[in-house]
């Protein structure tokens, strides 16, 4: 006890303080959870493992025992690492292939069995490493590296480059722990990967706070704060508004209706970017911001997204507005820009043969294309 608590104790901390907040999400179906707990999981076979492997060695008739904790502290070493690659890569898209580096890892260490090849314990109670001893060490670089490109590709235009960073130390602490535990025989990595995986659950929760959970696209509360914060940059605001939602859903369902908005959401992420963010703000209304776009770009973007959206098979309406001054504000460019979209709402529904009431744009706003 007295081992575990000098050499453990802050992993320990860690673990029960992070289970007893994953415990309390039980977001039936969320496989990020499953990733997380698995994390956890980890990380108390790895205690008891390296403890009893400790345990074993105190003895020298204990040296089978010594060789079984020492191959499943092997074999689940890189589950953590895993657990953070596959949380940071798209749920839609999660491949199986990032399961291939850790069963290989276990076949590897399993073989300590029946081979020297990565380790063995001699009927003395000592440890030799084999020749594919370092595997783990690799498998887990892989995962922590793969974690980090992934983080960049996924996130370097959703997030604040700033935002990321934190990721990135997490990132560099857990190789830093590799290699002391690799060169010293501590047991670093494991506090490190719980400290890792508490600062990606916070990262991954305050990332989906600010997203739309239907479309993925930002939501109003990123809308109302990055509008806010980015007001000085921003060159041109976009209104988009789907046509016949409503029809859709009386017609043929709420999940009919849900497939449109994924459909224009998945529309507009095609066209964002760095410098032209994507909002859902409620219902079929969405927006977008232009960051020091000039109204070429604005224009083409619209005609794109229109086009789109059509080969999708829905329609939208769009209207945007380009910035007139320095004294415009970004709700002065969305106001106009709404008025845009409704006159384009109003030509979509005659050219239907329907009528709707709907304001007049003031003369001084910018139309998109008819």
């Amino acid at each position: 006890m007295t081992y575990i608590l000098n050499r453990h104790f802050i992993t320990i901390f860690l673990i029960v303080g992070f289970a007893m907040k994953l415990r309390s999400q039980r977001r039936a179906g969320d496989t990020n959870l499953r990733y997380f707990w698995l994390t956890v999981f980890s990380a108390i076979v790895l205690v008891a493992a390296d403890s009893l492997d400790v345990w074993a060695q105190q003895e020298q008739d204990r040296y089978v025992l010594r060789l079984v904790f020492s191959v499943i502290g092997y074999v689940m070493r890189p589950a953590a690492a895993m657990s953070i690659a596959q949380i940071v890569y798209p749920k839609e898209k999660r491949p199986f292939y990032l399961w291939i580096p850790f069963i290989l890892n276990a076949l590897i260490y399993c073989s300590a069995f029946f081979s020297p090849i990565s380790f063995e314990i001699t009927e003395q109670n000592r440890f030799v490493r084999g020749p594919l001893g370092l595997t783990v060490f690799s498998i887990c670089f892989f995962y922590i590296v793969f974690a980090v490109l992934t983080t960049w590709a996924r996130f370097r235009y959703e997030v604040r480059p700033r935002d990321r960073y934190v990721l990135y130390i997490c990132a560099i602490a857990c190789l830093v722990a590799a290699l002391l535990d690799w060169e010293m025989d501590t047991d670093h990595v494991n506090a490190a990967i719980m400290i890792s995986s508490i600062f990606l659950y916070m990262f991954i929760w305050f990332y989906d706070t600010n997203r739309d959970p239907l479309t993925r696209l930002r939501n109003r509360l990123a809308f109302y704060e990055e509008s806010e914060r980015y007001a000085p940059l921003v060159s041109a605001v976009a209104s988009v508004d789907m046509n016949g939602l409503k029809e859709l859903n009386d017609t043929k369902g709420h999940e009919a209706g849900d497939e449109a908005l994924k459909a224009i959401g998945k529309s507009m992420e095609e066209i964002a970017g760095r410098r032209i963010m994507a909002y859902r703000i409620g219902g079929d209304e969405f927006v977008l911001l232009y960051i020091r776009q000039d109204e070429t770009v604005v224009r083409d973007t619209m005609y794109g997204l229109k086009n789109l959206i059509k080969e999708r098979g829905y329609s939208v309406s769009v209207g945007y507005s380009m910035r007139s001054g320095r004294e415009d504000t970004v709700s002065d460019m969305l106001r106009r820009s709404d008025e845009w979209m409704y006159a384009d709402k109003a030509e979509y529904y005659r050219q239907n043969g329907r009528d709707r009431r709907i304001r007049e744009p003031e003369d001084t706003a910018k139309g998109a294309d008819q």
